[in-house]
């Protein structure tokens, strides 16, 4: 054997050696990051033993003798699970995103830092009760109890990313529940949305385009806008590239939940659902817990970095929620003065508030900003500044300050730790009069078989029935005038209809106060209440199908006009024929084996853009689709009416109409299935087109490692109008990118018992098992039961970490 062939062998053996060692060596190394689920630890900030139990899904039982030492011990599996979610969490609400991701999210810290979440968190601490504050000490010291132990051990995103967390501060946890609101609200986009419509379009042409209710009408558009100067959508962009930075795409954020009596239960007892529509992400947003303290014996699941349980049930009752829509945030038009220190108000020059920041940016020179305030709230329109997209040159541009509830003094988390422990009916409503934003449609059940249902929100009262728009900040004319008081919120209590359901929608009608201009279309709560009335009695198995139900009331309501369209017309294409025949039978089902729903919903996104893409242009269109709930509701009432203006195609000769747009759109959805998936009609199923994955925020990062760190793809049925929620962006269809973040059941019937299922599993560690032991079960509709029976769980066989 020649000696350069000998060479050349030894060179190729000694690297794949070496490779394959490294390989082992960081495999290793990354196992070291798994949290221990058994064994002892000692840690001085308990006061006495602490156990937890971890089940086959890393669910934990927490057993202590004190509140606190419980709430040490939840933020110790916090950490142990999820600690990067955390971090990066805190990192956002607190303008300090840059400091290890570098100048790609400079924008994103500038956001925050002018919002000011942090501060108000801060704010919060400082009046909270004794009580709360021991929780958040004890909770903080169990998340620093984990940073500390695992210092150069952590999950692998750390050391991707090369910086060590901080240790956690109580008012981070305060912190977390400000940014969960933030995430539900979408009043950001609507005043601002809709007053640059009118700048561009004028007055008449949005008034037909305008989410409306009866109880709201007439929609009043201040004719002030038009002396505005330029209104900036640059706080939009800059949030919604946050959004899709941290992986949270998606706008129907809502949920599912009801709830049913003795009377119409199969078990003779309440039984009570849930299902919260976030973001798809993994880790997903929700962890599951089972606590045992001295007084705080509660279980569901968790926000981590919060120390409460926010769904689930105690000894005596459950409870369950979804998103009000309140519109809970307004924006101002502020005349500021030639200093650029003072703003007009009354007639008067009043100094503007400020606040100095610097941001620390990675590989790159400290940033310094000036955050500005009036007496409403921050001034957000510039900042965007440092964003090469909007080159806007001062005085341009209109200077907009924000009045947002979630930035006022609050108790959410008193409210919750409250929640947790109430015995029944009263002590559940006097938790929630501390209950602000995000406001949430809290329904309950109590093992007497009460059933009820309060609208818990800070509401604000105001001169205008239909405030989406952007106000005049000059006069205290548009100020807020104070807030609903509790007492008159929306409650129900033991209905004879016998069962509660809320799904985003209007909940009460001839109310005297404005709630929302953003309701969900009423498909899923439709749906729901179908279900809910097709039995005389329901079990929970019913409610299981319910959860996985994909029927649509909207398209129900929407194909008959492609089929009226369509009637005395000559169809000589045979895909053409053929889909308008399954058009004709089908179900309204959104299955993901079926073609019926593809040539829908891809029909659907081509109506929305043949209406109105031709007078908006590109980036207004984009603009007006992004909060799906606004179309979905325009084009039914357009559909219906018959007589706007906008199925014109301004670019023709011709002028169209209703039925002319519609048969187009149906043309152009055929033509795009065609060439995506050949001329055999039997080819488009919808889950072909229509897929889940469950994004690491590294998705698209670090390409490589995507098959690694996502969790998916996965063909599913239903859309965003369906009660199984699949909704996909109109702007980059057809993604499933929210949908139910986690599923919840429970039968009084068995009340040491209840079901739940997450979209990926509870731990945040990619080499974990339970990083994803949970996805198929829940793409399937299968449930685990948690057993929270004590002896149970003491004899069960799970693993047991014990803190000394």
């Amino acid at each position: 054997m020649a000696n350069w062939f000998k060479l050349s062998i030894g060179i190729f053996v000694s690297t794949v050696v070496l490779i394959s060692a490294g390989i082992f060596l960081f495999y290793l190394l990354l196992q070291h990051s798994l949290p221990d689920y058994n064994g002892e630890k000692d840690f001085p900030g308990l006061s006495n033993k602490v156990e937890i139990y971890r089940d086959d899904y890393g669910i934990p039982y927490i057993f202590s003798q004190t509140d606190e030492d419980a709430a040490f011990a939840l933020g110790y599996v916090h950490a142990q699970e999820r600690l990067f979610q955390m971090d990066i969490a805190r990192r956002a609400g607190e303008g300090k995103l840059s400091e290890i991701f570098g100048s790609k999210t400079l924008a994103f810290d500038m956001m925050f830092k002018t919002i000011g979440m942090d501060r108000v968190a801060t704010q919060v601490l400082k009046q909270l009760n004794r009580e709360t504050k021991n929780i958040l000490e004890a909770y903080s010291e169990g998340v620093n109890a984990y940073i500390q132990e695992y210092k150069g051990m952590y999950a692998f995103e750390f050391d991707v990313l090369q910086y060590d967390p901080e240790p956690w501060k109580p008012e981070q946890s305060l912190l977390i529940g400000k940014l969960m609101a933030w995430e539900l609200n979408i009043s950001w986009w609507t005043d601002i949305a809709f007053s640059n419509l009118v700048q561009s379009l004028g007055e008449e042409k949005v008034k037909e385009i305008l989410p409306d209710y009866p109880e709201n009408a007439p929609t009043i558009i201040p004719s002030a806008i038009s002396s505005y100067s330029k209104i900036t959508t640059g706080l939009i962009d800059v949030e919604k590239s946050f959004r899709t930075f941290m992986g949270f795409k998606g706008t129907h954020i809502g949920s599912n939940n009801w709830v049913v009596n003795a009377t119409k239960s199969a078990s003779g007892k309440p039984i009570i659902a849930n299902d919260p529509h976030l973001a798809f992400q993994a880790p997903g947003k929700w962890y599951a817990a089972v606590i045992r303290g001295k007084d705080w014996k509660t279980e569901g699941v968790t926000l981590p970095g919060i120390p409460a349980i926010v769904i689930g049930k105690n000894q005596n009752i459950s409870w369950v929620l979804t998103n009000v829509m309140a519109d809970d945030a307004d924006f101002y038009n502020e005349h500021i003065d030639s200093t650029g220190k003072k703003y007009l108000f009354n007639g008067n020059w009043m100094d503007l508030k400020t606040f100095d920041y610097r941001i620390h940016v990675k590989d790159s020179s400290v940033v310094k900003i000036t955050v500005k305030e009036t007496h409403r709230g921050p001034i957000v329109s510039d900042i965007h500044l440092l964003n090469k997209n909007y080159p806007v040159k001062n005085g341009s541009q209109a200077v907009m300050s924000m009045r947002w509830t979630g930035l006022d003094i609050s108790n959410e988390l008193p409210a919750f730790y409250s929640i947790n422990k109430a015995k029944n009916w009263i002590e559940f409503k006097e938790a929630l009069k501390n209950f602000s934003s995000p406001g949430q449609n809290f329904v309950y059940a109590d093992k007497e078989g009460n059933i009820g249902y309060v609208c818990a929100a800070k509401l604000p009262i105001r001169n205008s029935v239909s405030p989406t728009f952007i106000y005049d900040g000059s006069t205290d004319i548009n100020d807020w005038k104070g807030f609903v008081p509790f007492e008159q919120m929306p409650t129900l209590y033991n209905p004879p209809e016998n069962f509660i359901a809320t799904a985003n929608n209007k909940t009460v009608k001839n109310f005297p106060y404005h709630i929302s201009n953003l309701w969900e279309p009423p498909s899923r709560i439709t749906r729901i209440n179908e279900l809910l009335n097709s039995k005389p009695k329901l079990s929970i198995n019913d409610f299981k199908n319910f959860q996985m139900d994909f029927i649509s009331p909207y398209a129900r309501e929407i194909t008959p006009f492609i089929l009226s369209a369509f009637q005395d017309i000559k169809i000589t294409d045979i895909n053409l024929n053929l889909a308008l025949e399954l058009l004709k039978k089908w179900n309204f089902a959104m299955d993901e084996f079926s073609q019926v729903p593809a040539i829908y919903n891809v029909f659907f996104n081509y109506l929305l853009q043949n209406i109105f893409e031709d007078e908006m242009g590109k980036n207004l269109f984009q603009q007006y689709i992004f909060i799906a709930n606004v179309p979905y509701r325009t084009v039914a009432k357009l559909l219906k009416e018959n007589s706007s203006t906008w199925f014109d195609n301004t670019k023709t000769p011709k002028s169209e109409s209703r039925d002319d747009i519609i048969r187009k759109s149906l043309a152009d959805a055929l033509t795009f299935l065609e060439r995506k998936y050949g001329s055999n009609l039997a080819d488009w199923q919808w889950g072909n087109l229509h897929q889940v994955v469950h994004k690491h925020m590294f998705h698209g990062k670090i390409s490589a490692l995507d098959n690694y760190i996502d969790v998916g793809p996965y063909n599913v049925g239903g859309d965003g109008t369906t009660i199984f929620n699949t909704e996909y962006s109109f702007n980059q269809p057809y993604e499933n990118i929210l949908g139910p973040s986690m599923r919840y059941l429970f039968d009084f019937s068995k009340p040491e018992e209840f079901q739940l299922i997450l979209p990926t599993g509870e731990s945040g560690n990619i080499f974990s098992n339970h990083y994803k032991d949970m996805s198929r079960m829940w793409l399937t509709g299968k449930y685990i039961t948690i057993n929270t029976n004590e002896d149970h769980i003491r004899n069960a066989g799970y693993k047991l970490l014990i803190l000394k």
